[in-house]
């Protein structure tokens, strides 16, 4: 789902009326109708209730009067403030505030916006309010003179139901800060594509539950290479995975090779290969080092598993660079860096693999720690993707910058990271982003703080290795790698949801997310 700034809807909005000819009234007629649809569905019986529709002088208000002349005809009886003088109206927004005038709507004027508030504190709490007073162009904080009828909408929401037309008033919608007083809504109803205010926090905070309504805008228009900005929904994942046909085999799915472990951390090795297996891999080989092999080997019979020389200490030794190469010819992906260890060797062995691997490479953990400065960054000689799913701690290792940099403005670091190395870089947090090398970015919206525990990054290094391994498989049309892994990334956020909804956030295991892989390919795939 497209995430544009201000500027880009405005742009896709000027061509929806100059290039397809749609009256700009007829997309203000659009979005007031789709809002009072939704504020329909989520407040039932809206004709019992008492409505306050406040609408400012611009589009979004002329939004606002479009919306009170459907709640009306649905049987409401909705109740205006326009906080402005009605000369300054013009264009759209003058030709529906006439309409509503001549229905003969209950309409209240209020020149001076602070009067509003006022007489509002005077009159009965209304159950709905309808924010229109300010829209997406609104680039600096409302002045003072709106302050009063902003902070009676905040007390009066702890009896009213808000709903704000395309974007909380007070919110800048390219910025993720609130800067100044802003509109807390339950509901908000945006228009033909999201906006960064509706999505980062602490703005989003302020949002409620946000629907984006099409108000007849052509999706072509959404379609423009600039627009890189994205957040990860169900939908991708069902473009992604399609139904598996009749005729499929295990050689359909993948053959995910996972070189992970050392002593006394085989578990994250276990934990990224059996990820790759509930996540559809149709065959998963787990490497291990010989010393650690016994006490995994056996432990779940669906897992292949293959030893490799080890260093004194129980870490990779680099002298099995060449057996691991002979049969990544079989292969569909390789996973590198869970448990791994920082010993020289194994840096050795991961820099040689990453470099040479005739297949996607995902580095994890150990497998990144082997690419922090002074070495080189991750290249592949066979151009194959690379994959880095990066904590804030190694992005900052990685990008030799401070974690408060990398958290900063993590769409840049990880953009930037992405650009400059040619590789594929998924910066795990709070709203997991996910970066290609060509500057497109999904943001996460699933997951949560439950899922900040040991194991939660290996389950999805092995997620990210399926589903490269898919894309690697996958037929023309089923999306650029960077779909896969915003997939991967959404369905493991998704797991770990409903893994805190039975178990709760502070007993949550990385284990647990295993178990609630099966139930979120469900709920997502809707199958």
């Amino acid at each position: 789902m497209k995430i544009l700034t201000a500027a880009q809807m405005g742009e896709a909005d000027r061509l929806t009326s100059e290039r397809f000819l749609v009256p700009s009234i007829l997309l203000m007629e659009n979005a007031g109708r789709s809002f009072c649809e939704e504020l329909m569905r989520a407040v039932p019986g809206l004709a019992g209730k008492r409505i306050r529709v406040l609408c400012g002088r611009g589009n979004n208000g002329g939004d606002g009067f479009v919306v009170a002349r459907h709640l009306a005809l649905a049987g409401a009886h909705p109740h205006i403030a326009l906080a402005a003088d009605p000369a300054s109206l013009g264009g759209d927004a003058l030709a529906n505030f006439e309409i509503v005038r001549a229905m003969g709507l209950a309409l209240e004027v209020f020149p001076v916006p602070s009067e509003a508030a006022a007489a509002f504190e005077r009159a009965p709490l209304p159950d709905v309010i309808v924010d229109a007073l300010f829209g997406t162009g609104l680039s600096r904080p409302v002045g003072a003179d709106f302050q009063p009828l902003l902070e009676w909408i905040d007390r009066a929401a702890a009896h009213a139901f808000v709903a704000s037309v395309d974007i909380p008033s007070g919110l800048m919608a390219d910025r993720c800060e609130v800067e100044g007083p802003a509109v807390r809504a339950h509901l908000t109803v945006t228009f033909s594509a999201l906006k960064p205010a509706l999505v980062l926090p602490p703005a989003a905070d302020r949002a409620g539950r946000v629907v984006v309504a099409p108000i007849g805008s052509p999706p072509v228009l959404f379609d423009h290479p600039d627009y890189r900005l994205n957040l990860a929904d169900e939908e991708m994942v069902r473009r992604v995975l399609p139904p598996r046909r009749r005729e499929s085999h295990k050689g359909s799915f993948g053959h995910t090779h996972i070189v992970a472990g050392s002593r006394g951390k085989s578990g994250a090795a276990l934990m990224a290969a059996l990820a790759a297996l509930r996540a559809g891999a149709g065959l998963a080989t787990l490497w291990l080092p010989e010393g650690a092999l016994a006490g995994a080997a056996g432990r779940f019979p669906e897992l292949m598993t293959e030893p490799l020389p080890e260093t004194p200490s129980g870490a990779f030794d680099a002298s099995g660079l060449d057996r691991v190469l002979e049969r990544l010819g079989e292969a569909d992906a390789l996973v590198l860096g869970p448990g791994m260890t920082t010993e020289p060797s194994t840096r050795r062995l991961i820099r040689e693999l990453t470099e040479r691997s005739p297949v996607p490479v995902v580095l994890d953990a150990d497998g990144l720690n082997a690419f922090a400065p002074p070495e080189t960054p991750p290249r592949n000689r066979n151009d194959q993707p690379v994959i880095l799913t990066p904590h804030p701690g190694e992005m900052a290792r990685l990008g030799g910058i401070s974690v408060a940099e990398v958290q900063r403005d993590r769409f840049e670091t990880a953009r930037r990271y992405a650009r400059e190395h040619g590789c594929h870089v998924i910066l795990k947090g709070f709203q997991t982003v996910s970066a290609a090398p060509g500057g497109e970015l999904f943001l996460n919206p699933t997951g949560n703080p439950g899922m900040a525990t040991g194991g939660s990054g290996d389950v999805l290094a092995g997620m990210v290795g399926r589903f490269a391994a898919g894309w690697r498989l996958a037929t023309p049309g089923s999306g650029e790698i960077i779909h896969w892994l915003a997939a991967a990334v959404y369905l493991h956020g998704l797991a770990g949801d409903l893994a805190a909804e039975e178990k709760g956030m502070e007993s949550l295991l990385a284990t647990d997310l295993l178990a609630a892989l099966p139930g979120a390919f469900r709920k997502a795939l809707g199958r």
